[in-house]
């Protein structure tokens, strides 16, 4: 194919600077919840420690993921110091990677056009939206998955060596990410890309020895520096991390997977409001793209890549309703691939009737929310009492979106190019309620305010304990806005560690430990969620602080 001109890629800077004005603002916005905190505090305790290779969580150390994230975000502490908005920085650059990858291989398989809204069609899902106001290392995964993507289809056009480079380059930064799984992913669609064409050039990329010695170079000092440190760490980071947890067997058994029905409707939830595109241009792309396909059949890789990923977390026994983010760009691309049909078809009428559908959908918003929140706090219990925090956006939602999806069936009826301007518009739209979402369950996802009133009131000596928490990881919400170590009660044996701690670092206390610290001269100030009952010597504890779904209490106020 002909490289793409300077001019061609303007348009594609162009949607670097719309995802720069949806993506920015919102970081400054929102503290740090409980699910993203502890990427923000092991940086900050590896850069008080001065020791970039032992990550430390609570002041104990944390060997389940890999370094990555933890180096960049300390990168940017160096540079901007430390905040909750600079630690979302690194995640900032991802969102902006993603988009930029996913339209330079959209460029490659399709028309800039195509390309173009196919990243926009990323940018502005729900799903890419919500979870990339969050720190994960699930972004990383993403990011370095579709630029190892776009580097193989490069060899494959050309097979220069600086492609193959940054094919590998690519795999060690996913395995750097989060493990073997960085790997499994973009080996496992090559090859079965390399089945379905049959190309000789992929088969000298898989065993390039430069792109292998550069792997290896990578990758292996860390693992042998970790072993070292802390023998044991490989059989942890393999065996328990990867194998077990996908059988559902790791240790501990913290994690409350989705069902598989779960897992499923919230990738139709992420991609809304293209979603409703999403069943039809699937058939289209499947029919279109076959062996006797005029040029389109190297584009199968697309369909290769979503269902590995949504077959791997299907099959898997650990699933979370966000591990289907790595295959969002692919069928992101495959929904701009529709739109660009759609644009040149006078008749088209697709894009009217998922605008009537999105309006339809949006008359049910009050009765939807109470079933998610459901689904949701099935799985985390600071999702209770969610619908009472959303009644006032999920209303303005039932008279906004029903109004612009009309309003663009209007406009659109015979006008294919209005009617996706709508469809585009109607999805910042989403994106602005789930800000406004986001924003108003904040406070009850995480322990900013109960965080800052214990930095300010809190003395040195005073203990700071929470209650009732599966995943010691949560509490790394409180620890860095409290700028302390904090305590938590183990119960029916969780929060658990899956490795060895010494004593000194072991900050886990049974409910025994805190009746008798509660008990005692001491002052403990304790944080407890109102969906647990408290222990009867707490039931007339003073409150230090009451907030919405959970209280600080105190013992010697």
């Amino acid at each position: 194919m002909p490289r793409p001109s300077r001019f061609g890629l303007w348009s594609g800077y162009f949607l670097l600077l719309i995802g720069l004005a949806v993506y920015l603002p919102p970081i400054f916005q929102i503290p740090l919840i409980r699910a993203e905190s502890m990427y923000a505090l092991i940086p900050l305790e590896m850069v008080n420690s001065g020791r970039w290779l032992l990550a430390t969580l609570n002041g104990a150390p944390y060997l389940d993921k890999p370094p990555l994230l933890y180096w960049l975000t300390i990168l940017v502490y160096k540079f901007f110091g430390t905040s909750e908005w600079v630690a979302r920085i690194p995640t900032l650059a991802c969102t902006l990677g993603e988009i930029w990858f996913t339209y330079l291989l959209g460029r490659r398989l399709f028309t800039p056009r195509a390309a173009w809204l196919g990243g926009f069609v990323l940018l502005s899902s729900i799903g890419f939206f919500a979870l990339h106001l969050q720190i994960l290392t699930d972004h990383l995964i993403t990011l370095f998955l579709t630029g190892s993507l776009y580097f193989m289809w490069r060899w494959q056009e050309e097979p220069r060596r600086r492609w193959s480079l940054g094919f590998y380059l690519a795999l060690a930064g996913g395995f750097l990410s989060k493990g073997f799984i960085g790997l499994v992913f973009p080996l496992a669609i090559t090859i079965l890309f390399l089945w379905f064409r049959n190309r000789a050039s992929l088969y000298r990329l898989l065993f390039n020895p430069w792109g292998l010695a550069l792997l290896a170079a990578v990758v292996t000092p860390w693992l042998v520096a970790m072993e070292y440190a802390y023998p044991g760490f490989l059989r942890h980071q393999i065996i328990n991390e990867q194998i077990l947890r996908f059988l559902g067997k790791r240790h501990p058994p913290d994690i409350t997977p989705f069902s598989i029905p779960g897992f499923w409707i919230f990738l139709g939830i992420w991609l809304l409001p293209w979603t409703l595109l999403l069943p039809e241009a699937l058939y289209r792309f499947w029919r279109q793209t076959g062996y006797r396909s005029a040029g389109l059949e190297g584009c199968r890789v697309l369909l290769i890549w979503a269902g590995v990923i949504l077959g791997f977390f299907t099959l898997s026994s650990s699933r979370i309703e966000y591990y289907s983010l790595p295959a969002l760009p692919p069928l992101a691309l495959i929904l701009g691939w529709r739109l660009d049909r759609c644009l040149d078809a006078a008749r088209e009428r697709t894009l009217v009737w998922a605008l009537l559908l999105i309006a339809l959908l949006g008359l049910g918003t009050l009765f939807f929310i109470p079933h998610l929140e459901r689904l949701c706090a099935a799985n985390r219990r600071e999702f209770i009492g969610m619908f009472q925090l959303l009644e006032p956006v999920a209303r303005q939602a039932t008279y906004w979106i029903p109004g612009l999806g009309l309003l663009g069936v209007l406009a659109g009826w015979r006008r294919p190019r209005v009617a996706a301007i709508s469809l585009g518009a109607l999805a910042l739209v989403l994106c602005h309620f789930t800000l406004q979402t986001l924003v108003l369950l904040s406070p009850h996802m995480s322990d900013k305010i109960p965080g800052e009133f214990l930095y300010s009131h809190a003395g040195p000596q005073d203990l700071v304990v929470m209650e009732n928490i599966e995943e010691f990881e949560y509490g790394a919400s409180l620890a860095y806005y409290a700028g302390r170590r904090v305590l938590m009660v183990q119960r029916g044996g969780l929060p658990a560690f899956p490795y060895p701690v010494a004593s000194s670092e072991n900050y886990l206390i049974s409910p025994v430990r805190l009746e008798e610290l509660w008990a005692g001269p001491q002052k403990v100030y304790l944080l407890l969620d109102d969906a647990t009952r408290p222990e009867d010597y707490l039931q007339a504890a003073t409150p230090a602080l009451t907030l919405q779904g959970k209280r600080l209490l105190v013992n010697h106020p």
